[in-house]
Formats: structure tokens, sequence, C-alpha cells
């Protein structure tokens, strides 16, 4: 399950850790200083910062785990979706991520929290370049480098780009046999599938299941985690 949107949600990080969703994804844009989690420029508080809304927090559950003498992280990601230039945002990111240590690089501490990029990222010809803890959201039709490639943990792609199905009755033969080509393309390259801007209701979530996508994105963790479960 990824949480899409999830600094929307009530209480942004708690119900999807709650649930242990994958992933948790929050929108970002640098303002002044800061990274500011939000949808729009328009919709800012300079409150929500990333290190706050996310971070902090984070890094808070990982110490309590850690002195109860319980699992620290169940394997938690971060998506991080720049919404500007990744070359203003980038410096700040790493100043804000690297300040924790290891708690957010998986190669030198496995149970850290992944940390990948969608949205504004660098040309992917120079993925590997980055430090090793910063890893990035792949896209369908884009060739990657054995390298490069390395760095991308998800294939992602606009669920509109194949269907224009609503998630209510039937969807057209035509557009599942699209979906499912993407779906095996990524599954080529051993890389999960998901599908952003599906419908977000038990049909579609069954419809992408049926179809191999590995990822559902959803604003209704607790929801879709119980479908599935069930």
């Amino acid at each position: 399950i990824h949480s899409h949107n999830d600094y929307t949600h009530s209480s942004p990080l708690t119900e999807a850790y709650a649930y242990q969703a994958a992933q948790v994804e929050a929108d970002i844009f640098l303002i002044g200083d800061s990274l500011i989690v939000a949808h729009s420029k328009k919709d800012k508080n300079l409150s929500r910062t990333l290190d706050r809304l996310y971070l902090e927090p984070l890094v808070s559950r990982f110490n309590n785990d850690k002195a109860r003498g319980i699992k620290t992280n169940y394997g938690l990601t971060l998506m991080i979706d720049v919404k500007e230039s990744w070359s203003l945002v980038y410096p700040r990111l790493k100043r804000d991520i690297e300040k924790y240590g290891d708690l957010f690089d998986k190669d030198k501490n496995p149970d850290a929290f992944q940390i990948v990029i969608s949205g504004a990222r660098p040309d992917s010809t120079t993925f590997h370049q980055y430090p090793k803890w910063l890893f990035f959201d792949g896209l369908p039709h884009a060739k990657y480098s054995a390298e490069n490639l390395e760095r991308v943990t998800m294939i992602s792609d606009n669920f509109a780009t194949y269907s224009k199905w609503k998630g209510i009755g039937e969807i057209p033969k035509s557009d599942k046999k699209k979906l499912r080509k993407v779906v095996k393309s990524a599954h080529r390259l051993n890389k999960p599938m998901r599908f952003w801007g599906a419908p977000d209701n038990q049909a579609c979530w069954d419809l992408l299941k049926g179809l191999a996508a590995d990822i559902i994105n959803t604003d209704k963790v607790a929801e879709a985690t119980r479908h599935f479960k069930n």
C-alpha cells in the first residue's frame, strides 16, 4: 500500500505507520530555506516542513522502538515528490537527510528508512552519481543503464494514460491489455509497478491486483489494507 498525499490525512504518517503501509508520499516545495510539505504553494503552511512532519517523527519512532527492544522499521519508504527545480531542492534535502546519520541510509543500515524521489528528478543518466541513500521513482518508457537502474525502486505511471475507466462497471478489454503490457514491461526490469491517478475504490484495487500491479496507490490506507487482508 502506497499512502498517496499522506500529508493531507488528519494525522500524517500515523495511520500509514499503524497499518504498515509500504510507502508514504509527501509533496514538497522549497520556500526560503525550508522544504515545505504542501499540495501547492497556495496551500503552504511554513510550519509544515518535511523535517517536522516526516523526518523527525520517523527518527523518533525508530529510536523509541529500539529502546523498547522491538524491531525498528518494518521497511517503510518515504517518497518525496519534488514540485519544483531539483537543483534548488537537492542541497537542502541532502542537508536535512544526512543530519540523521544512517537512519535514512539503507546502504549502511538495513533497518533504515528508504528515500525515493519522484516528480522533478535529475537526469536519469546521473542517478548513480548521487549518495547511496537516494533512490528514484522510475518511468515506464525511460531507458536506464544498469548502474542507474539500480537506483530505481519502482516504475510508476498515470493510470489515465491507459484508461479513462472510473472504477464503475467493466473496464474495456483494450484498456486492460494496455495496462497489463506496462506492468509486464516493469517486471522485465525486475521492478514493481505503481499506477497513480487510478480510481480509488475496491473495484480498481482488485483490477490492479489482477493485472499483477505490485503497489496500490491510495488515499484510503485503512480501507485498502483491510480489503486486501480480508
